[in-house]
């Protein structure tokens, strides 16, 4: 039998026990695919981490990402927070204040900032989105509204539209009108599924720039079921697009902003995302960010030999 440990921290939390949950398996050798994918449904958090050797000298550390159904490419708050738990367990050599780490999408950088024995904050620096296509036909738009539990009315397609965007795990944003229309959203998880699948996306990103709290810049829900998660908590992965989509569509001046999400799910989370232009004006890097906290540890045993 393989006993194999692992810690649980919350990711983009600025207080334990909020931000979103994340076990993370820091030593995953030996770990088949298939007790992989076990592990990931057993915690049945929206993402679970097993940090490997890396197969490259670039890398410091390989990164598999399991939902509780599927593994993924490359995921925000899993390698945000595996960044923070590979350095406070000094899983790299000296300890380095960056992590990069080899994924499916490739090399992912990870600042981390120790504060105390539990708790820090993590930057990653992710792959800049690229804009596929806008929706615009009246009729497919109402279908996204009636999806997400919101008549047509309540989106505010005026200066945004909706768009499917892809940093490799793509995404469609959805702008709504008001803090209310986003509190309020009961999704059809059936109606969600059949338009994931037909725009060919992972998660369904809902928004305003109505917030909760005045320092904030977006109030957001996010949704996958591409990947079988109903609601999630704090999206690294769709927050960092969606910085880039204020940014494009001239929703905000500069390329900082404060996107809060979990609330409605009383996981409350704050991601600070930072987007760079290059001199001709594309986006030139995407940085999302946020407050870790460690919260529990523990050893899972596996059946058979290594």
């Amino acid at each position: 039998m393989k006993r194999t440990s692992f810690v649980i921290a919350d990711v983009f939390a600025e207080t334990p026990f909020a931000g979103n949950q994340l076990a993370v398996f820091t030593d995953a050798r030996g770990l088949s695919d298939g007790q992989m994918q076990s592990a990931a449904c057993e915690m049945n958090f929206s993402e679970t981490t097993f940090v490997i050797p890396p197969e490259t000298p670039d890398g410091d550390l390989r990164l598999r990402i399991f939902t509780p159904h599927t593994e993924l490419p490359f995921a925000g708050h899993p390698l945000v927070g595996s960044g923070f738990v590979a350095v406070l367990k000094e899983l790299v050599p000296c300890a380095p204040s960056v992590v990069r780490f080899e994924t499916g999408v490739g090399l992912i950088d990870v600042s981390v900032e120790i504060e105390s024995n539990f708790a820090g904050r993590a930057v990653m620096r992710q792959p800049v989105p690229r804009f596929l296509r806008e929706i615009s036909d009246e009729n497919e738009s109402a279908h996204v509204a009636a999806a997400l539990g919101v008549s047509s009315d309540q989106l505010s397609l005026d200066s945004s539209p909706i768009a499917i965007v892809d940093n490799g795990l793509p995404l469609m944003i959805v702008p709504l009108d008001c803090l209310q229309s986003v509190r309020a959203l009961n999704p059809n998880q059936h109606a969600m599924r059949q338009i994931a699948e037909s725009n060919g996306v992972k998660t369904i990103m809902a928004f305003t720039t109505e917030t909760v709290h005045p320092d904030s810049t977006v109030h957001c829900r996010v949704y996958a079921p591409g990947a079988g998660i109903h609601e999630d908590p704090a999206t690294g992965s769709a927050n960092g697009p969606l910085g880039a989509y204020l940014l494009k569509h001239g929703l905000i001046a500069s390329g900082e902003i404060t996107s809060e999400q979990g609330y409605e799910m009383g996981r409350p989370s704050l991601l600070k995302v930072v987007v760079t232009k290059s001199d001709g004006g594309s986006i030139d890097e995407v940085h999302v960010g946020g407050g870790v906290h460690v919260v529990a540890e523990g050893v899972m045993h596996f059946e058979g030999g290594l």
